[in-house]
């Protein structure tokens, strides 16, 4: 029997059966503490005045991720996962010689959302778009360094879903590219048994309540440099090096995060184990039923190589056809499905303003694609409801 937390009552998720058409499933159900599990903590907060800069839950929260991961050195934790991308890329611009003004081209999957490239272009970074694989992550094979200007590599963990570290280990050292991980889905992830700061590679997850693991919001970043990991923290805090004047070595952004979050995120981490294990169980089940209608056909799902560990944020389906009729089936039976990720190359503001590399893959499955509800505290009976709902479109 599943265990009850906060937001999730069983007696009101499982009425499948007769009554299984009045069932309700929306896209996300984020995973939150009672708030008996916090409020004694935060109540001390309000009291201290102690709710923000660095404050004593922030930083013991970025002590149980280091924990967590066993990384050397200590995650630095931010108020969003956007703006710990901004700065992840901003602190490697400035690694790299190069100054705010300054502008290169940096290898993208276009098959993301949207927050990665805005992050690379208010960084006054150029992307160039690139293609994606079987398993919606970066087409190592396609990407190529066709520019003495491309000087970086950002690659995404897709709905959780890894590329091969070490073939992107072998790519970034034999063209001397600076390599970044958007692993804002991917916490848990694991190549080969092995975190991706294993690999030395330097990335950032988001703690959005949307994402498998979450702290209401915020975001943190794992790194491998220990230049890098101290301008990270000073650049969440305005840049400033020093306090007494606030003088600035860089242009950093206010992006600390506050003490209710770190609450969060910290009771969460008590239960990280059972967050990942519900999910694994769960994504067990959807990959024996959708693997039945790939079979005969009816659909593909995302590639996902035995040597990765994938947590699974949603579960992407990609149809034979434009996936709007699904989409509109789905919603018909009280489902939430979303269209997530997108083809960047081709939203307004990017379309046409950046270059592209062969995209023959996205711009096949960009309009087929369609992302299905996978909660980590899920009933049987839920899954048999979507289940049973998507047999009936294929049955029309």
């Amino acid at each position: 029997m599943l265990p009850v937390f906060a937001g999730f009552h069983p007696g009101n998720a499982c009425r499948a059966g007769a009554d299984s058409i009045q069932m309700k499933l929306n896209i996300v159900r984020p995973f939150l503490p009672d708030l008996s599990e916090i409020q004694s903590d935060f109540a001390q907060c309000l009291q201290s005045g102690l709710v923000t800069n660095n404050s004593p839950h922030a930083r013991r929260f970025e002590e149980r991720l280091q924990q967590f991961f066993g990384c050397p050195i200590t995650p630095s934790v931010n108020c969003n996962g956007e703006l710990s991308l901004y700065h992840l890329i901003q602190a490697w611009k400035d690694r790299l010689g190069y100054g705010p003004h300054d502008s290169f081209e940096v290898l993208v999957p276009s098959f993301t959302f949207s927050g990665t490239i805005h992050a690379l272009v208010t960084n006054n970074l150029r992307p160039v778009f690139c293609d994606v694989d079987a398993g919606l992550v970066l087409d190592l094979s396609k990407a190529v360094v066709d520019s003495p200007d491309i000087k970086m590599i950002v690659a995404v963990g897709a709905y959780g879903n890894l590329v091969d570290l070490e073939l992107m280990g072998r790519l970034a050292k034999s063209q001397s590219l600076a390599v970044i991980l958007d692993n804002a889905p991917a916490f848990g992830s694991r190549f080969r048994g092995k975190f991706s700061w294993e690999y030395g590679f330097s990335e950032m997850i988001s703690f959005h309540a949307t994402k498998i693991f979450n702290s209401m919001e915020g975001g943190a970043n794992i790194v491998n440099d220990r230049e890098i990991a101290d301008a990270l923290i000073r650049l969440r805090d305005f840049g400033q090096y020093e306090k007494v004047r606030g003088d600035v070595d860089l242009p950093g952004l206010n992006s600390k995060m506050t003490e209710i979050c770190a609450l969060v995120g910290l009771k969460n981490l008590e239960k990280v184990d059972f967050i990942l294990g519900s999910r694994a169980r769960n994504a067990a089940r959807y990959r024996e039923f959708f693997g039945g209608l790939e079979g005969k056909g009816w659909l593909r799902t995302m590639a996902v190589s035995p040597h990765v560990v994938c947590p699974y944020l949603y579960f992407p389906i990609i149809l034979n056809e434009d996936a709007g009729a699904f989409v509109n089936h789905m919603q018909s039976r009280n489902i939430g499905v979303r269209r997530y990720y997108t083809a960047n190359h081709s939203l307004k503001f990017y379309r046409g303003r950046y270059r592209q590399q062969d995209l023959s893959f996205t711009e096949a499955i960009k309009d087929n694609i369609v992302s299905l509800p996978l909660h980590t505290v899920m009933t049987d009976s839920e899954m048999d409801y979507l289940f049973e709902s998507v047999q009936a479109y294929f049955a029309k």
